[in-house]
């Protein structure tokens, strides 16, 4: 087996598994405080890209760990150092795309580096189990959770500004798996990070115009006069988080090359867990959570957000691009 624990980005030859540009990468580093050589040497004394690999369901990815995991510690470690006050880092990404797995990584490596950082998702502030059922009816895609609407937003938002206020973190944990995959809150976190990461899969989309919501070439079969309503409707809904993304210092963006490669992610993912768990969301459920997520909001909304750094992902997840994102207003 290759030992990665001496493998860098800068390796040579190039690791055959390193495909985004080591340019756009270096300038990224840049941002941070760190120049290229002594930041690899800096992650090389500490594991390289073996750190906290025994969590990885598989063999750990190199372009993961050096291309988004160990910028986005970086990220973390940085913020500790330019600010005082508590720092919330947001992650946008589509569903099925590993956040979830990176989330937990991340915590293992803060912990092991003596970070106090925790990681939540948007998920976990779904509305409880009736509730839930209820704000979900009458959607065209019949999907049990996922759209703007389905989270206690004002639960959220009074988390986060407690906890920036007394450092205290309250959340509640959503699982998935209970209600046979309609899922309902499950127990609470309680702890006291200096950063905390809030992942989601529509993590800084904002309404768009009401009269470019209507049409997508991608889409087959093209939309539905129902989900072209129900559109117009989670559009509505979305203005009603504007007020967290507001709240977020910093926001990554997994981004794919191409939105279509959200369905083998979502597929794979739900697999995994009926694996692990005996319950998930399979056959026309699946299909109709797919097609929710493809054509619930433009995608234009969905892949332009405002973020401050973008990593794109190709269908086999890898990492293609790592860069600061220049257009960001």
């Amino acid at each position: 087996m290759t030992n990665t624990k001496l493998i860098s980005p800068y390796s040579t030859p190039k690791p055959k598994e390193i495909l985004f540009s080591l340019d756009s990468y270096q300038h990224l580093l840049k941002d941070f405080g760190w120049e290229i050589d002594n930041w690899i040497e800096f992650w090389l004394q500490r594991g390289g890209a073996k750190i906290n690999d025994s969590f990885w369901p598989c063999e750990p990815k190199i372009d993961w760990i050096w291309g988004l995991c160990l910028p986005l510690v970086t990220e973390i470690m940085n913020s500790l150092k330019v600010s005082k006050k508590p720092t919330l880092i947001g992650i946008s990404a589509l569903p099925g795309c590993g956040k979830s797995t990176l989330g937990k990584w991340i915590e293992l490596t803060c912990c092991d580096l003596g970070i106090d950082v925790n990681v939540i998702s948007l998920d976990d502030f779904y509305l409880p189990g009736n509730e839930l059922d209820l704000a979900m009816s009458g959607n065209p895609w019949k999907v049990p959770r996922g759209l703007p609407g389905s989270h206690s937003m004002d639960l959220l938002e009074n988390t986060l500004k407690n906890w920036l206020t007394s450092g205290i973190l309250e959340a509640p944990i959503f699982d998935k798996a209970l209600r046979n995959g309609l899922g309902d809150r499950s127990s609470w976190v309680k702890a006291n990070p200096k950063v905390l990461i809030l992942e989601g899969w529509f993590l800084g989309c904002k309404p768009i115009c009401t009269g470019s919501i209507s049409f997508e070439d991608s889409l087959s079969p093209s939309l539905s006069r129902q989900e072209i309503n129900y559109r117009k409707f989670v559009q509505l809904k979305l203005r009603e988080y504007l007020k967290i993304w507001k709240m977020i210092d910093r926001l990554w963006h997994l981004k794919p090359v191409d939105i279509s490669f959200t369905e083998v992610w979502k597929r794979e993912q739900e697999k995994k867990m009926f694996n692990s768990r005996g319950a998930s969301l399979k056959g026309l459920a699946l299909d109709d959570f797919v097609r929710m997520i493809q054509s619930s909001i433009p995608h234009k909304s969905l892949l332009e957000l405002n973020s401050d750094v973008i990593v794109e992902l190709n269908q086999s997840r890898q990492v293609v691009s790592v860069c600061k994102n220049i257009t960001k207003i």
